[in-house]
């Protein structure tokens, strides 16, 4: 049955408000560098890097046509020279995911009319993942989903010709996509229905082209652009870096892959993914084929995400989960032709996509929607200064977040480790916030590379915040921050030799804190810190110089630190006395035979 042109119309304006609301959402969560992993900026350079003429991708060390090839993004790259790379990415997949409901809408018309278009678009718009996935990061196979979209439409509707540009387009934006267009192609041949000539020859030509693109893919272009790090290490190690090494792991060692299907995760995920269309799906089987080659590598890998709701990974297999459910829906009132029986099951099915879509939907009205993710916090004004101070030009080794608003140049890489000799390396400090006072600080896994970069004589400090360090090549550590703490010769040589390298010559108490003045008089260890407190042995450990002017870089000269005190701490100082001392990592003093603290008399 077809649409009325109501409902058409409203359809797309409903479209519409679901893709500004997920465009709003994933620039706002972009502006706030609210996006915790690299993938906006992955695709954001390979876009940039395509728009230039550039092939090579630092972020994951390989030629584009090593990765998935996802030639939708040098358009997407093309426009985004004029108006923001990351900005076209975010609005692009909006609209992709939001339009995916309209061929979906029609698949629904056919079997119910209007009604049938309006529940197939809420079940797409409301099932719970296009939320999550449309409004956070980017991956160019959002944009192949309306592709696919628009060929099970086409599918259904016995349009060849959309259907052969349908397939064309779902494997320009992920060539490993060719994967569905092999099986779209075979269920076009083979499913009952007459087919007409030039049907056949556009499924013939997409499913053996699907086959040919794959194999130069996986044969070919991997062998020839190998990646220096493969997601596929990530997802199946357990089955040597491949999905297909689950077949002789069955045969050597069938207790692993049993173990890792009775996962609770992997052992609900199918029942969870069809109980938000209340398994309807099940009564119409023939389209799941299409979801099988995603739903079997989720299943099989051993990344903790692939099982969860807010997975990209998901996504693609959601086209055919929708269109099986409405499918089903249709079977069933064709099987059970009862009075209110379509009602009834619509009604169930809304229920179950309204719950579902509640507690798991990522929309604003969703229990588990995140408010926090798309509003500036503290974190972002440090980042938002943070990526001030790097210059425009030169390569860039930054922590994730930071990533995809430095990613229009031709070097860029994630953060440390390893050191790939960048021009600006920016550090996430986040650690010395969680361990503030504590010994353990001085052990965690961030804070002896943060120490190390602190060290180095061929990077200096141009910019701190409290979260995120900022170091360019070739600039004096010794110079500007640094300066904070260096102190003019104050004529003053006796003092309190904590260690070998360092004396305190004055501590003096201030309302706020301690100023501690010391000599020195070499380069110390980089992992000295302080002991501070009134106890013989202090609990609270604090890092020299606010930790941004390494004990390495000093010289035989004069040093100040300051150290700020709760009213506490201060009134047990005044009552008890200042014991001070210095430690290292091992939390034992930095040299045999230096006492743990010593007792320092006090200026006021």
């Amino acid at each position: 049955m077809p649409m009325s042109l109501g409902t058409r119309l409203a359809l797309r304006v409903s479209s519409a408000v679901f893709a500004l609301l997920w465009s709003v959402e994933g620039l706002s969560r972009y502006r706030t560098f609210h996006n915790r992993t690299f993938d906006l900026a992955l695709y954001a350079r390979q876009a940039w890097g395509l728009a230039h003429g550039d092939f090579y991708d630092p972020l994951v060390d390989v030629h584009f046509l090593g990765t998935h090839v996802a030639l939708v993004l040098w358009p997407l790259g093309m426009l985004g020279s004029y108006v923001g790379t990351v900005p076209v990415l975010i609005i692009a997949q909006a609209l992709a995911l939001a339009f995916s409901a309209l061929p979906i809408a029609r698949i629904g018309a056919r079997r119910f009319g209007d009604r049938g278009a309006w529940l197939a678009a809420a079940t797409w718009l409301l099932y719970p993942n296009i939320g999550h996935v449309a409004s956070y990061e980017f991956h160019p196979g959002s944009i192949g989903i309306f592709a696919l979209a628009v060929a099970l439409d086409a599918l259904d509707s016995d349009r060849a010709l959309a259907f052969g540009l349908a397939c064309l387009g779902l494997v320009l934006c992920r060539a490993d996509f060719a994967m569905v267009g092999m099986l779209l192609g075979a269920a076009a041949l083979a499913w009952t229905r007459p087919r007409s000539l030039v049907w056949k020859q556009t499924s013939a030509i997409v499913c053996v082209g699907s086959a040919a693109y794959l194999a130069v893919q996986f044969l070919v272009l991997k062998r020839l652009f190998p990646a220096g790090s493969s997601s596929l290490d990530l997802h199946f190690p357990k089955w040597g870096g491949s999905p297909f090494g689950i077949l002789p792991a069955l045969i050597h060692d069938p207790g692993v892959v049993r173990d890792h299907f009775l996962q609770t995760a992997k052992l609900f995920y199918i029942p969870k993914l069809l109980l938000p269309v209340a398994l309807l799906p099940l009564l119409a089987p023939r389209w799941l084929l299409f979801a099988l080659p995603f739903v079997a590598i989720n299943s099989i890998s051993s990344f903790p995400t692939t099982s969860e709701f807010y997975s990209h990974y998901l996504t693609p297999a959601l086209p055919a989960i929708v269109v099986a459910a409405i499918d089903g829906l249709a079977k069933l009132t064709h099987y059970v032709p009862k009075p209110r029986v379509p009602e009834v099951a619509m009604a169930v099915l809304l229920a179950c996509l309204g719950f579902a879509s509640w507690h798991n939907g990522g929309l604003p009205w969703s229990r588990d929607f995140d408010a926090a993710a798309f509003v500036s916090d503290q974190f972002t004004g440090e980042a938002r200064r943070t990526a001030a101070s790097i210059p425009s030009l030169g390569s860039v080794q930054a922590p994730d977040a930071l990533l995809p608003h430095v990613a229009e140049r031709s070097e860029l890489y994630r953060s440390t480790p390893p050191d790939v000799g960048a021009r600006v390396v920016v550090l996430d400090v986040t650690h010395r916030k969680r361990y503030e006072r504590r010994e353990d600080l001085l052990r965690t896994l961030e804070e002896p590379a943060t120490r190390t970069w602190l060290s180095r004589r061929d990077y200096g400090l141009i910019h701190v915040e409290n979260s995120l360090l900022t170091l360019q090549r070739g600039t004096d550590p010794r110079t500007g921050i640094a300066q904070r703490y260096l102190a003019r010769d104050q004529g003053q040589q006796s003092g309190i030799p904590l260690t070998r390298c360092l004396t305190l010559l004055s501590a003096w108490l201030e309302p706020q804190g301690l100023e501690l003045e010391f000599s020195t008089q070499a380069p110390c260890p980089n992992d000295l810190a302080l002991r501070i407190g009134a106890e013989t042995r202090p609990s609270r450990v604090d890092l020299l110089f606010d930790g941004l002017l390494s004990p390495a870089q000093l010289r035989d000269e004069y040093a100040v630190s300051w150290h700020s005190l709760s009213p506490l701490e201060r009134e047990r100082i005044l009552q008890r006395g200042l014991r001070i001392g210095a430690l290292r990592s091992s939390g034992d003093p930095p040299e045999l035979g230096d006492p743990v603290t010593f007792l320092v008399p006090l200026i006021h």
